[in-house]
């Protein structure tokens, strides 16, 4: 009877909660990794709260109270806390989750991540210090690995559309520009976005960076995105790449309406010596030809170009597919005049402003003698292409305030051997 009570109360203040976060929440994160070689399990649990004191008066601050923020969560078996001060003039955290900069990148803790754009990120153990001059922000940041002996410093000209950091440390740069920010996009649907989040040495530049303008009367969308990082987010083969390599990637898409699409994508994977050990290129054209209120007849032609072929391979695909604003759905094949074939399935459901669910599937035949492109997550905003040369790929994202799945599933050549990850996340809201 207990039991029932408890949930009871946790789930109307789900039903509830309209501002999130809410002040004072819980939640928790699985995540793991099963294949035939290896196997990693990771849990986190957490409790967050926040509060206002008015009567607690620092550097002449007469408008707004001081807003206090707690952390406190168990990563495996470490248990972590973290606390942040904030008003009108000044800003402190120290922990493992508070910092004033948005930035994806910054002293991001390779843990984890949380899936939920209004929750703190987990990063490395920080402190930071700064001085906040109207919608200005200056100040100064610890941080273990990267600005231990020397402190570092950053600097956001104005709300969060423009932030600098800097450490002098390990001489690292990190810079996100926005236009609208995330908050603004999160509370309005903006027709235009553009976003650059890079982090890196001025030897080893890394990041993302993506533009989009979409028309969703007419169905019609222009997207460019580009990103370097790890080799291992943009290839997953059966040849598993070097720690230490590099990747990059440049995808542009032109959607004029349902069931036209222009994609040009291009991969580059890189050695630590920064040389060129692998290209693979694609342009991609859809048009639908025969057109249905329940779905439609799609005709494909894609031409890919890899570094260790020596000529380039013409597939041409047919497809079953449905548009109609937030729902797409699409089942086809591809022939290649090389003898390889694959079927590709997709799926992208947005019910309200709450439930986005995208899901995509790739089976090659047996015997495929070139990769593949498969959908899938760079970051939990982005979503990207992967070169993959597996037999099966499956990815699925399923996301709600209150909880996100992220789990994808592969298959080597000739049945050699699955592998399975998983991202388990749930928000609970305590009290609003």
């Amino acid at each position: 009877m207990k039991r029932a009570i408890v949930l009871l109360f946790l789930f109307s203040n789900i039903l509830e909660a309209q501002s999130l976060p809410t002040p004072f929440s819980s939640g928790f994160s699985f995540s793991g990794f099963d294949s035939r070689f290896y196997q990693t399990r990771q849990e986190t649990l957490w409790v967050r709260g926040e509060f206002c004191l008015k009567e607690a008066r620092i550097l002449f601050s007469k408008q707004e109270c001081a807003k206090h923020k707690a952390f406190l969560e168990k990563r495996g078996e470490t248990v972590l806390g973290s606390y942040s001060f904030e008003n009108e003039r000044i800003y402190a955290s120290y922990g493992n989750r508070f910092r004033p900069l948005n930035h994806f990148f910054f002293l991001r803790e390779t843990f984890d991540f949380t899936s939920f754009w209004f929750l703190e990120q987990p990063t490395v153990r920080a402190g930071f210090l700064s001085l906040k001059l109207g919608e200005s922000q200056v100040g100064t940041y610890y941080a273990e690995r990267s600005a231990e002996k020397r402190p570092g410093l950053f600097f956001k000209p104005y709300k969060n559309y423009l932030e600098f950091a800097y450490s002098p440390e390990t001489k690292e740069a990190f810079i996100l520009a926005e236009y609208p920010s995330s908050s603004e996009r999160k509370e309005e649907k903006k027709q235009y976005g553009f976003r650059m989040e890079v982090y890196g040495t001025k030897e080893n530049p890394q990041g993302i960076v993506s533009a989009s303008w979409q028309d969703w009367e007419k169905s019609r969308r222009v997207f460019f995105s580009g990103y370097k990082g790890r080799a291992g987010q943009l290839f997953n083969l059966t040849e598993k790449t070097a720690p230490e390599e590099k990747a990059g990637l440049f995808r542009f898409v032109w959607e004029p309406g349902n069931y036209h699409r222009l994609q040009i994508a291009g991969f580059e994977r890189i050695s630590a010596e920064g040389k060129t050990i692998y290209s693979a290129r694609a342009i991609t054209t859809r048009i639908g030809f025969l057109q249905f209120p329940i779905f439609a007849l799609v005709a494909q032609i894609r031409a890919y170009e890899f570094s260790d072929q020596p000529d380039w391979i013409l597939g041409r695909g047919l497809y079953l597919a449905y548009q109609k604003r937030a729902w797409r759905w699409e089942i086809g094949q591809e022939w290649r005049d090389n003898g390889d074939r694959l079927t590709e399935a997709g799926l992208q459901i947005s019910l309200g402003k709450e439930w986005k669910i995208y899901s995509s599937l790739l089976y090659a035949e047996e015997g495929n003698r070139t990769p593949s492109f498969a959908e899938e997550s760079i970051t939990p905003d982005e979503t990207g292409l992967v070169v993959t040369d597996k037999a099966f790929y499956s990815f699925l994202r399923i996301f709600h305030p209150y909880f996100a799945i992220h789990l994808r599933h592969t298959r080597g050549k000739s049945a050699s051997g699955d592998s399975l990850s998983l991202r388990f996340q749930v928000f609970l809201p305590i009290w609003e």
